[in-house]
């Protein structure tokens, strides 16, 4: 449905187009009352008929109805097509090599459109960082490590690209262990990494040898001092994790790529236009505003500009309406199809209940969740749904699930992800219920228990790396649903991060009759070094500000500070380790050493 010429009269902020005669709503400035639509399209033919959803939730404009630019936004060039290169036939078993096959269609190719200063126009942002050495420093451009893959093997290697400011590691673990169902060989890449820097690396669900990524990260230093490229610590993390992939053998079908705290100018986003299987936008909030923006729509362009032209971008459910406004408005110029994940919803059923003593952990939830209804390769109007179990704690992981379960439903019927990657139609329904069932993702709503040395005792310890408000908000929802009545004891370390109060985090986290004990993660971070905890006597004033119990500190770091804290706590006391995933991390390393 559209709106017609006048006297019909616009909807509000929409442009009249004579040519099409009918309004056309401008970026960003979307009413929700106007009937939205969705395209899926095979990039060569753009022929981008679509079908009217008025409450599908599926969201998408049609590029034929252009309306003006918002100032500051940037327009994308217009595409240009042609072939990808002849390439080797696919394997018989259906898997590709990196050598990948002639897709059916033509797969559009525009080198660096999402970067506004590869695109022809000059970068209103300060620099992330000072000029000079960028050792030990945050750098959020992408000219460094651009020249640095000029140097490696070509990342020919389908991809799925996450950006948001949290849940990417939930959907890419919930991807990967869906694609593995299916029977895809799949690479996956996360930050912050939890006890190593090679954990940050996955191929076949397991991280490298400590051997082969040393040697990975070695060949990486040889090559950026012997062409004169500075790189920043997580460039060179991340040029190390894509020369694993792209010369793993057997070759990779599928990666998953987490972006680091930015988008566009992140230093994931060099992955090749033509095998960008999709772009997904994760949940949005104020976090890294330093470097990001100080507006959940300053951050939503930056994250969401990863987008390619003529691809998909799938964002998840419940976003921040200005968030996905932006999102909208960044397809509509890149020609890209946007679908908005349907809803998770939780069947209610008989479960065990949650207990401290006995320990019994939370049991996985029966969950239901909408799908497109996808035929010959376009949305149609309908509803679909996929039944499965979730095994991820909290209320936060439905809209994970639902962004996750979309991407791999249209990847297995879109016509331009299907020339790019063959076996991704191989996943069906009951493959996505066996793999949602098989999902595993440690120090995110996760239970572990330690056991106290000389005595036989075991305490449960919930860990989360919640580290800002949206994840501190959601990490205390998930504890009020254990139960009414349970002692709560947070152990608590912060990241001291330029722009984020450690009042932020703890405002929604902490309530009243809780116990909150301090102490610092273990540093240097390996690869991070520029990570410090946030200084603990002022993260205590705002501890006794907030409730009316006086915050402990424990002088010991890391490990041996834990053992500490673990060893005292009570039978009735449910421990909660969270403000930094490095802390977390410290968790593992001493319930390891056991």
């Amino acid at each position: 449905m559209t709106y017609g010429p006048p006297p019909f009269g616009p909807p509000p902020g929409a442009v009249y187009h004579p040519h099409h005669q009918q309004y056309a709503p401008a970026p960003y400035m979307m009413d929700p009352r106007i009937p939205t639509r969705v395209v899926v399209c095979d990039s060569a033919q753009p022929l981008w008929s679509s079908v009217d959803l008025k409450q599908s939730g599926h969201h998408s404009y049609p590029p034929q109805h252009y309306a003006p630019l918002p100032h500051g936004y940037f327009p994308a060039p217009v595409p240009q097509y042609k072939p990808r290169p002849s390439m080797h036939p696919v394997h018989a078993s259906g898997n590709v090599s990196n050598n990948r096959s002639q897709p059916r269609s033509q797969v559009m190719s525009v080198s660096h459109i999402s970067d506004p200063a590869a695109a022809g126009f000059e970068s209103k942002r300060p620099p992330a960082v000072p000029q000079g050495s960028r050792a030990d420093k945050i750098d959020l451009t992408l000219g460094h490590m651009r020249r640095l893959m000029s140097h490696l093997p070509p990342l020919l290697i389908p991809a799925i690209h996450l950006a948001g400011t949290n849940g990417k590691g939930s959907v890419s673990a919930i991807l990967d262990s869906i694609l593995t169902v299916a029977g895809l060989r799949t690479a996956r890449y996360n930050s912050p990494h939890l006890i190593e820097a090679r954990d940050a690396v996955r191929i076949a669900g397991v991280p490298p040898p400590r051997s082969v990524y040393d040697t990975a990260v070695g060949t990486i230093r040889h090559i950026a001092a012997q062409r004169q490229i500075e790189v920043s610590p997580f460039e060179l993390a991340t040029a190390a994790a894509y020369y694993m992939f792209a010369t793993a053998q057997p070759p990779i079908d599928v990666m998953i790529i987490e972006c680091g705290m930015g988008g566009v100018n992140d230093a994931t986003n060099v992955i090749p236009h033509a095998y960008n299987l999709a772009s997904a936008l994760t949940s949005v909030g104020l976090d890294h505003t330093t470097f990001l923006g100080d507006s959940i729509a300053a951050i939503a362009d930056q994250k969401a500009r990863i987008t390619v032209p003529g691809g998909l971008l799938v964002t998840a459910p419940n976003l921040a309406p200005e968030a996905l406004h932006v999102a909208h408005g960044i397809g509509f110029q890149l020609r890209a199809a946007v679908i908005e994940a349907g809803l998770t919803t939780v069947i209610l059923e008989e479960r065990r209940p949650f207990s401290l003593s006995p320990f019994v952990p939370p049991q996985p939830v029966h969950v239901r969740t909408r799908i497109p209804v996808i035929m010959d390769g376009r949305l149609v109007p309908g509803e679909d749904y996929v039944s499965t179990r979730l095994p991820l704690g909290g209320q936060h992981q439905l809209d994970n699930l639902s962004l996750a379960l979309t991407i791999v439903h249209v990847l297995s019927h879109d016509k331009r992800a299907l020339s790019i990657q063959p076996a991704l139609a191989r996943v069906t329904p009951p493959i996505m219920q066996r793999g949602v069932e098989a999902t595993k993702w440690e120090g995110r709503c996760s239970w572990l228990q330690y056991k106290v040395p000389g005595i036989d005792r075991s305490v449960p310890v919930l860990v989360d790396g919640a580290h800002n408000a949206d994840s501190a908000k959601t990490l205390r929802a998930y504890i009020n649903d254990l139960g009414s009545g349970i002692k709560v004891h947070f152990v608590i370390s912060l990241s001291a991060s330029p722009g984020k109060s450690p009042e932020s985090v703890l405002r929604p986290l902490l309530g009243q009759g809780d116990r909150v004990t301090l102490v610092d993660f273990t540093t240097p971070v390996e690869g991070m070094p520029w990570v410090k905890p946030s200084n603990k006597d002022e993260v205590r004033d705002v501890v006794n500000n907030l409730i009316s119990v006086e915050a402990a500190v424990v002088d010991q770091p890391g490990v041996e500070g834990l053992k500490q804290i673990l060893g005292g706590v009570g039978d009735d006391e449910l421990v909660v380790v969270c403000g930094s995933l490095y802390l977390v991390a410290d968790v593992y390393r001493l319930a390891n050493s056991v």
